[in-house]
């Protein structure tokens, strides 16, 4: 996927933020104070993907497109970009085989989709991840027709889950259903076409907030299709999920492109926390002499948290926090600015998010030549 700016929202929330005595080792604090705030770092960068294959006859003349689509979308998926944690699962879209792929590709029974999470250091499958997503996707052309995807998606997705895909459809998640097929959705119940409508009610209902729901169809038809119509049923399907849907032609040699359509919405963009009001506690060595302490607390992959304080990147190695000078956070005349930041130690995930409490020594008159504007 490509590269993309990290789904961030800094939060400055306030913990106590107005000034109070700093402890002084006993001795008179006059014009210094201390604050204390709370810095927080939201990512959502989930993301469950479910493609829908058509697995009859009438793919049997793109089954190699497809199976360079679903390469090209491998290598996508790991590109580096904003998604740490990923399902992912295929599904046929005939009506006589409803069997996955996952014993044969590797996937740790009974799960029947790919799990990858924690920035790729949780896995439950035994091949690269390029090599077990082609093995599942690699369907055939041996099905009962006609191909039915849309109705198929609805039924591996709605609760409650069929076995071994408990767990595929996560809250937080951003949810992106893929179909390819070679001819229009089949769909039926009784012998009769199910509405597409309430397919799309069904789909959209999953989630608490429809707008977590994302559809990619590759179909025939469309500009590079020498005339061919495009299917009434499918396109109903994409358009019908507005900007969350597209449409791209079977023909259309780079597949991967229908992965993009989860890109933009997986993106965050990264706003600076600031911190004003902090003092110099040395005004005759060259900047900022601050006197701080930052408690982090970081997510583990099992769930619990720990509790560490980070020394300044003046003084350490990563993880350590650092304050930069930053007109990007206001400063103005009569108080210091600056823009906070973390670095984190090589092989961090930023599924530990970021929830640190900051305190410093700051001035309690603003125009206290320790806490001016940086110079």
């Amino acid at each position: 996927m490509k590269r993309a700016a990290v789904l961030l929202c800094l939060l400055a929330a306030a913990c106590g933020d107005g000034p109070r005595p700093f402890l002084c080792d006993g001795g008179n604090c006059g014009g210094q104070v201390s604050w204390r705030k709370n810095y927080q770092q939201r990512v959502a960068p989930h993301l469950d993907i479910l493609f829908v294959v058509d697995d009859t006859p009438a793919i049997a003349p793109f089954v190699d497109a497809v199976a360079a689509g679903v390469a090209g979308m491998a290598a996508r998926l790991t590109e580096p970009g904003p998604v740490t944690a990923f399902h992912v699962g295929f599904a046929r879209a005939g009506g006589c085989d409803a069997s996955t792929r996952s014993a044969a590709c590797g996937i740790a029974a009974p799960e029947q989709f790919i799990r990858r999470e924690w920035c790729g250091s949780t896995l439950n499958y035994a091949a690269s991840f390029a090599g077990a997503f082609s093995c599942l996707g690699d369907l055939g052309a041996g099905n009962c027709a006609p191909a039915q995807p849309v109705a198929t998606a609805l039924r591996v997705l709605r609760k409650p889950a069929l076995p071994g895909w408990e767990g595929f459809l996560r809250d937080e998640a951003y949810l992106l259903i893929v179909v390819i097929a070679a001819g229009d959705d089949a769909s039926a119940t009784a012998g009769s076409p199910t509405p597409i409508a309430d397919l799309v009610g069904g789909l959209r209902a999953l989630k608490s907030d429809p707008s977590q729901v994302l559809v990619s169809v590759i179909g025939p038809g469309g500009d590079c299709s020498g005339g061919e119509p495009v299917p009434p049923r499918l396109t109903e399907f994409a358009q019908s999920f507005g900007g969350n849907g597209l449409f791209l032609p079977l023909c259309y040699g780079n597949l991967a492109v229908a992965l993009d359509r989860a890109a933009s919405f997986v993106t965050y963009s990264l706003e600076p926390a600031c911190a004003s009001n902090v003092r110099d506690t040395d005004l005759e060595t060259p900047g900022l002499q601050a006197s701080c302490t930052f408690e982090d607390r970081a997510r583990q992959p099992d769930g619990s948290t720990t509790v560490t304080h980070l020394p300044s990147c003046n003084d350490s190695a990563p993880p350590c926090w650092r304050l930069t000078p930053g007109g990007l956070c206001g400063g103005g005349a009569g108080a210091g600015s600056y823009i906070l930041s973390f670095e984190r130690a090589p092989g961090w995930c930023a599924e530990a998010g970021i929830d640190v409490t900051i305190e410093c020594l700051g001035c309690a008159n603003p125009n206290d030549p320790a806490c001016v504007p940086a110079r």
